[in-house]
């Protein structure tokens, strides 16, 4: 039996109310299509049901009830400027119109900021509306259009927005401090974890993978503090600041797991491990117990106070990795301490020094992606509008509209052909029931009271059908649909050939939609995974080889960026410790060439050897375990040279040390082998993997 839970009741609730609203509202004030309105509340509020499965966070509703104010608002006008220069030529239209659409599928692809590629969305085919129901209706009415669809679509958000904020409101943003808790006394036992015993490298990637997971929640709970409450905007740099040292945050711990094996690898090892948990141990078990208590001044694990005689070189090289990565662990769980601390006591003077300038940001944008899309928009629109021109078919209008909506919104979905397959159920469903209350019920209804009745009960089967994922497509679809082909805005007329027309375009523009996603499918996770490498390797390769040593933050965020998308891609715990290690590699490579400057008798010398690393980065597309097998061998031979060095710093050979250590894990195997293979890999060990036919030396 199907049960509703109390959540979507509301949500039900909200919604029809909010219909019942923009309804009244459109129809008192006389505007141009009341059924806009009615569309402006259902996207607003279903189209984050189906990604959340409940009532979104109110931030969520007024972050897209403004983009899409502000979508509508730019696409109106490029509509107006699109008939004012076409509307008489319709191959011409044709042309600037696809290339509009596809400008901004070009925009909404690279976007990373939600609400911007939200509005670009928007734009996009809002200008297709207004100008296709123009050339459809009369262009003459143009500005009555493009000035209705704007009215009347923001009459819409503000009725969704209201009742939400009116009914049950939930504010995402209260659950942030918790959430900032949770990742930090997580983190501060995994340290305490790794500290206390060597532990699988399985269990490793699990609990880094659970680690990921928090940040991810801390992330999504973070960005509605804009929308949703003033008390916390004083943090929002803050926060901004926090979400990328979280990220470091993970792969210190990953890094310091590493120095932490090769250190218990020596024979006095466990003897300046036992210094190094005795000064920190203390701290994370505060930290775990009390994430929100009051933060300490900053700790400095001190500097070991060892022989040079009787320590050994090697042993002194990998216990400093190991003190510095444990220093940079403490140091960045201590700023979020701080930071969830000022989030229970703004008034606290240690808010003042927390950050209040957001730190710069470097994406990666896969630009091939995006021109794809964008190509891929632009010849179904192409297509399909030549069919209508050529055909002289009256409601051909209609299904390119849909067409334009359905590519738009679903090209960032995982596969966007099934999702487009699922509106098409609820498109069917929706010309059907339309049929019923436009020829049954609608001739028979007095008064808007009945008229609520009508158009409320479709509304609340929709509303109750989109949390479910799987009739979530359905009842967004047919909501949209169904006030597509009422008129609820002229007086009723028995035009059954009219209705036929455009629910026969409606389907058509849904059908065409489908087949443009199955026919002109996007690259692959695997082909994308590939590419995602390659500009891994360029990147680092330039890392190695230009003079100019590049801004941390600015490198972090697109290493980060890289990562996200690389574990969203691949999603096993295998491709989180690649992904971890491959930025750990690239960062181990900052520190070194930081350090350039101690290097002074070798630094010729080794920016020599980074620089062929480099060349034989990006000079082949298989990287194997041999190969970086014997890249690990030189790094431990630079050690070696340097344990005689008494100018170079410990500090130096250890990063080198880590390099190699990084280098021996073989980062980047088991992603490439899986692009090659075009499907997951199973989690192994990518030290047993055998190594491809290929000489080492050859560039």
């Amino acid at each position: 039996m199907l049960r509703i839970s109390t959540d979507h009741w509301l949500l039900a609730l909200r919604t029809v109310l909010a219909v019942w609203l923009a309804l009244f509202l459109a129809l008192r004030l006389d505007l141009y299509q009341p059924a806009w309105a009615i569309l402006a509340v259902m996207i607003v509020t279903l189209q984050p049901v189906m990604f959340t499965g409940g009532t979104p966070p109110i931030g969520i509703i007024i972050g897209r009830g403004v983009a899409r104010f502000f979508g509508t608002l730019f696409g109106a006008v490029a509509g107006l400027v699109l008939i004012a220069f076409f509307g008489q030529q319709p191959m011409l239209y044709l042309l600037f119109s696809g290339a509009w659409l596809a400008f901004c599928m070009y925009w909404v692809m690279l976007e990373q900021d939600e609400y911007l590629g939200y509005v670009m969305m928007l734009s996009g085919y809002t200008a297709t509306l207004v100008s296709l129901t123009a050339l459809g209706t009369g262009v003459e009415d143009i500005w009555t259009i493009a000035l209705g669809r704007f009215t009347e679509t923001a009459l819409g958000i503000g009725c969704g927005v209201l009742m939400h904020l009116l009914i049950a409101p939930r504010f995402g943003s209260r659950a942030l401090p918790e959430a900032l808790s949770g990742f930090l006394k997580n983190a501060a036992e995994e340290t305490l974890a790794a500290l206390d015993s060597p532990r699988p490298r399985a269990t490793q990637d699990a609990r880094l993978k659970a680690l990921l997971g928090d940040y991810q929640q801390f992330e999504k709970l973070r960005g509605l503090t804009r929308l949703e409450t003033r008390r916390l905007s004083r943090f929002i740099p803050a926060l901004d600041r926090f979400a990328s040292d979280s990220l470091a945050l993970i792969t210190a711990i990953r890094e310091l797991e590493t120095a932490l094996d090769y250190l218990r690898a020596c024979e006095d090892g466990e003897h300046w491990l036992a210094q190094l948990n005795a000064h920190a141990a203390p701290l994370l078990a505060t930290i775990a117990e009390q994430p929100a208590g009051e933060p300490l001044e900053k700790l400095t694990l001190p500097d070991f106070a060892w022989d040079p005689e009787r320590v050994s070189p090697r042993s002194r090289v990998r216990a400093e990795l190991a003190r510095q990565r444990l220093g940079e662990v403490l140091g960045l769980l201590q700023h979020g301490r701080r930071l969830r601390h000022a989030l229970n006591a703004p008034a606290s003077a240690r808010v003042h020094a927390l950050p209040r300038e957001k730190r710069t940001r470097t994406t990666h944008n896969e630009h091939f992606v995006a021109r794809y899309n964008a190509l891929r928009v632009f010849v179904a629109f192409e297509l399909l509008g030549l069919f209508w021109i050529h055909s002289g078919w009256h409601s051909g209008y209609l299904a390119m509209m849909l067409l334009g909506v359905f590519t738009m919104l679903f090209a960032k979905a995982p596969n966007p052909a099934a999702v487009v397959y699922q509106f098409l159920w609820g498109t069917l469903a929706a010309v059907t029931l339309g049929a019923v209350l436009l020829f049954l019920v609608l001739p028979v209804i007095n008064g808007f009271p009945l008229l609520a009745i009508a158009i409320g009960i479709p509304v609340m089967v929709g509303t109750l059908l989109t949390p479910r994922p799987r009739w979530a497509a359905m009842g967004l679809s047919g909501a949209i649909t169904l006030m597509t082909l009422l008129n609820l805005h002229s007086t009723y007329t028995f035009s059954p050939t009219t209705y036929i027309n455009g629910g026969l375009a409606s389907l058509i523009g849904t059908t065409t939609a489908m087949f443009t996603y199955a026919l002109m499918r996007q690259r692959s996770p695997a082909e994308r995974i590939r590419t995602l490498l390659g500009a891994y390797w360029r990147g680092v390769a330039r890392l190695m080889c230009e003079p100019a040593l590049p801004n941390r933050a600015r490198l972090e965020s697109r290493l980060y960026d890289r990562l996200g998308r690389l574990v969203a891609l691949g999603g096993s715990d295998d491709t989180l410790r690649e992904a971890l290690d491959l930025h750990a590699l690239a960062l181990c490579v900052w520190r070194i060439r930081r350090l350039r400057e101690e290097l002074a008798p070798h630094r010729r010398e080794l920016e020599a050897w980074l620089d062929d690393i480099g060349q034989r980065l990006v000079a082949r597309r298989h990287h194997s375990p041999e190969v970086w097998h014997e890249l690990s061998d030189q790094a431990r031979q630079w050690v070696a040279r340097f344990y005689h060095e008494p100018r170079l710093s410990v500090a130096t050979a250890g990063e080198i040390a880590m390099l190699g250590h990084l280098m021996r894990e073989a980062p980047g195997v088991t992603l490439e082998a899986q692009a090659d293979d075009d499907a997951p890999t199973a989690p192994h060990d990518r030290r047993a993997t055998p190594p491809r036919q290929e000489t080492p030396h050859v560039r």
